[in-house]
């Protein structure tokens, strides 16, 4: 029986992990995509990338992502500036990184294009886009500068461009969209509200603000705080003042005082405050903490910020290190790891202090980075 199983066990094929991208040349990629009946999938990128080589490690290797893209596409990994990549580039008008076009392998035609990282569920609906005409980014665009403003129309176009971080086209489709006789209030409108539109001064976040009541009736309280918080979490303290009293306000505006002290080098106020919120039991502990994470930042040089603050900011770093949840995130023990170097590196009396600790490296790297060894540093032109 043992034998049999291990039998079947041999014969079932191996579950595909990520995207299988094919390496063959580019004639070869539309010739394959061409007779499976598929489109082809372009992940153009450079090898000192940040955003591409996070998507590489991240996105296209999960099992989801690699299940949809395998079963529609014909992918390919393009380096822009090596071999075939150089020419393909410039046919396909790529000028940022990463880019992600899906081309017709009949026509050697680009039918749908986006870019920048994504999480997976926006790369999975990127790629559904693609499969669907009317979604494209070319229809969508052609679509709406021939004045098309239909409900529909207007919500794919505008998904799109908060895809790729268009704030400005995003704004001003979401004007045409509620023009059109759309409600902030009606619940597809508010859900297309939370996803794309940002920042305090937003007349939609004033008028959510203005009308508090009516929106925690139609969408509960909790919703309408959480999108409030998220969006005054910077700006103009008298602005913030002027809105409705919701939960996270007051914590909101004491970081935004707090960040002034810290950016006009007010550091002993800026000190006192912080200290203060982290003795506070009623303070979330975990939200300070991702608020703080750029504040307390110990810049490169140690006598561009006065010595007090200095070892306030490592003292801070290290409560982040030791007190976040996320253990998986490096950058919290990357930051805390470098404070320490500086402030060793610096100390008035280095008696005490470990030679090793005060040269470079004998041997391997010569400075603490979290830097992946894999990437490749950007060309200087």
């Amino acid at each position: 029986m043992l034998f049999i199983l291990t039998l079947v066990v041999m014969a079932m094929p191996l579950r595909a992990e990520g995207i299988a991208f094919f390496h063959g040349t580019w004639q070869e990629t539309l010739a394959k995509a061409k007779s499976e009946n598929k489109l082809v999938f372009v992940d153009f990128y450079t090898q000192w990338c940040g955003p591409c080589l996070n998507m590489a490690q991240t996105v296209f290797v999960l099992p989801e992502v690699g299940a949809f893209y395998n079963a529609n596409f014909v992918s390919a990994k393009i380096d822009t500036e090596n071999g075939e990549g150089i020419e393909l580039a410039k046919k396909y008008g790529v000028r940022s990184f990463p880019t992600y076009v899906f081309i017709d392998p009949a026509t050697g035609e680009a039918v749908h294009r986006s870019s920048s990282r994504q999480t997976e569920e926006q790369f999975i609906a990127t790629g559904k886009a693609a499969l669907t005409p009317t979604q494209r980014s070319f229809y969508l665009i052609e679509e709406y500068n021939k004045g098309n403003r239909e409900p529909q129309l207007l919500i794919d176009y505008i998904r799109y461009n908060h895809s790729i971080y268009q704030r400005k086209a995003v704004e001003e489709a979401f004007d045409a969209l509620i023009a059109g006789g759309a409600k902030l209030t009606d619940q597809n409108i508010w859900d297309l509200f939370v996803e794309v539109i940002s920042g305090m001064d937003n007349k939609y976040v004033q008028q959510v603000s203005k009308e508090y009541s009516l929106f925690c009736q139609t969408f509960g309280k909790k919703a309408v705080d959480a999108k409030l918080v998220k969006e005054t979490m910077y700006g103009d303290v008298a602005l913030l003042d002027s809105m409705c009293d919701f939960e996270g306000k007051a914590f909101n505006r004491k970081m935004i005082e707090v960040s002034k002290l810290v950016y006009s080098k007010q550091y002993d106020k800026a000190a006192v405050e912080l200290d203060a919120l982290i003795a506070d039991p009623t303070v979330d502990q975990q939200e300070l903490i991702q608020r703080m994470k750029f504040l307390v930042r110990v810049p490169r040089g140690y006598k561009s910020v006065p010595a007090t603050w200095f070892y306030k900011s490592v003292e801070y770093l290290r409560y982040i290190a030791y007190n976040q949840i996320d253990r998986d995130d490096a950058n919290i023990h990357q930051e805390y790891a470098a404070a320490l170097e500086e402030l060793l590196r610096n100390l008035p009396d280095k008696t005490q202090v470990p030679a090793v600790l005060l040269t470079a490296p004998k041997y391997g790297k010569k400075g603490y980075s979290m830097r992946p060894d894999v990437l490749k540093p950007k060309p200087k032109h």
